[in-house]
């Protein structure tokens, strides 16, 4: 259905004509155009990661202080999409998911960065995982940005022992955030604070629980934020083997145009 859209788009915006030879739109302009279309600045992502609390974290609240802080400091800097998201503060763990430009989210990467090595002011978390970067989201889940911290019971802060892979828990998390968000945009504004304010007492099911998190945090098929930014931050040069070859291969048989 998506993809039926796009062509349309395509089709109303190149005039219809598909004369061989002449300027067309490609993909991505199309995309852009329909992004204007809806008011939308630059293309939509979603950043869920995973987080272990500093064991000098006092007031958790500082968490949800120290974001609105930053957001509003990249939005005035990138001129850019605002952040929509969730962040469940747990007692020794977190979970956020962020809505935002590319800009926004690769500031939010690299400030766990520099929690984690202990550069700047700000040490409120030791480790933190990335669980998904995902591109291009159709639109928001969350109309606004917001923090909760969660007062579960200790019964719950007990070793995960578990012989699935990550390819599988890791799905299931995010699908687990996906359907809080779905829960909470079907509910009323009136009661919108009291439900969000008892999470673990209306929507139990929907909360990770936290040593899933912990299990999640110790896995080394997920990136860090240092290895994610390696990984951005490196050009991607491919080699190919007869670039290494000398001297340079030729072909016998040229195609004469």
């Amino acid at each position: 259905m998506i993809s039926e859209d796009l062509h349309k788009m395509a089709h109303t915006l190149d005039g219809g004509n598909a004369d061989f030879g002449e300027a067309r739109l490609n993909l991505l302009q199309v995309i852009e155009e329909g992004n204007r279309a809806l008011g939308k600045k630059c293309l939509l992502h979603r950043l869920v990661y995973v987080a272990k609390l500093h064991e000098n974290l006092h007031d958790k609240r500082d968490l949800g202080s120290h974001y609105e802080t930053k957001f509003k400091q990249w939005q005035n800097h990138f001129q850019g999409e605002g952040a929509t998201g969730m962040l469940l503060v747990y007692p020794n763990h977190l979970i956020h998911l962020v809505e935002s430009s590319t800009e926004m989210l690769s500031s939010v990467i690299r400030d766990l960065r520099d929690q984690s090595q202990h550069i700047g002011g700000a040490h409120l978390v030791s480790n933190s995982k990335i669980l998904v970067l995902s591109s291009n989201v159709p639109t928001r889940l969350f109309n606004q940005w917001s923090f909760r911290v969660l007062n579960l019971p200790a019964s719950r802060l007990e070793e995960y022992d578990t012989t699935e892979p990550i390819e599988k828990l890791a799905p299931e998390c995010l699908a687990l955030m996906l359907k809080l968000g779905t829960y909470l945009a079907k509910q009323p504004k009136v009661t919108l604070k009291n439900v969000m304010d008892s999470l673990h007492e209306k929507v139990p099911d929907l909360l990770i629980p936290q040593d899933l998190l912990g299990y999640l945090l110790n896995s080394k098929e997920l990136c860090s934020p240092t290895e994610f930014l390696d990984r951005y931050d490196q050009p991607f040069d491919v080699i190919l083997d007869q670039e290494l070859v000398w001297p340079l291969p030729t072909k016998n048989f040229p195609i004469h145009r």
